[in-house]
């Protein structure tokens, strides 16, 4: 299946289920909300082939802001922010994919997708790192073993991932799909 994304628009958001409600909930009743007053854009993920209306997965992320000690010290000297008390950042808030498509990989391209957003507008407003509460126990072995998210702290449930470890994985897999 070839995916399409693009900004939520005039698309089914009423038949999106992804089995978890407040997921399900944020798209059906603020997703459209929270663009139209430019809190944030959530992106959807439909069959390039198929129905365009047709929601299979969607994130939302917007900029954060990482106060005091919210960000782990070993990030703060890496990222060279010294005792700024507020250090600029993203959140992947929310992120869903239709049960009738689990298991189909768009999970990890609708992550994909975010973190080369991410990068991109990174150079122009500032961003040292991304930061997800994963919504469920099983939801965290996506993030840290195809992408590098870790725990923020030892005993928390929030993942980090810094913008250098990032830029750098990128790079990687770019140089590695160009040589194949």
């Amino acid at each position: 299946m070839r995916l399409r994304f693009a900004p939520l628009g005039n698309h089914d958001r009423a038949a999106f289920s992804c089995g978890e409600k407040s997921v399900d909930d944020f798209l059906k009743r603020y997703a459209a909300q929270y663009r139209l007053r430019n809190i944030g854009v959530p992106f959807v993920a439909v069959d390039a082939d198929g129905d365009p209306r047709r929601i299979l997965g969607y994130y939302f992320m917007v900029p954060h802001e990482f106060r005091g000690t919210e960000l782990p010290d070993t990030l703060r000297r890496g990222a060279r922010v010294g005792n700024l008390s507020a250090v600029p950042g993203a959140l992947l808030a929310q992120l869903g994919v239709s049960k009738e498509f689990a298991g189909q990989g768009i999970g990890v391209s609708l992550v994909s997708h975010a973190l080369k957003r991410l990068l991109s507008i990174a150079t122009e407003w500032g961003c040292v790192a991304i930061v997800t509460d994963p919504i469920n126990a099983r939801a965290p072995r996506l993030y840290m073993e195809r992408f590098d998210f870790t725990p923020i702290f030892d005993d928390s449930p929030r993942l980090i991932l810094s913008i250098r470890t990032l830029a750098t994985g990128l790079l990687a897999a770019t140089e590695r799909n160009r040589r194949q």
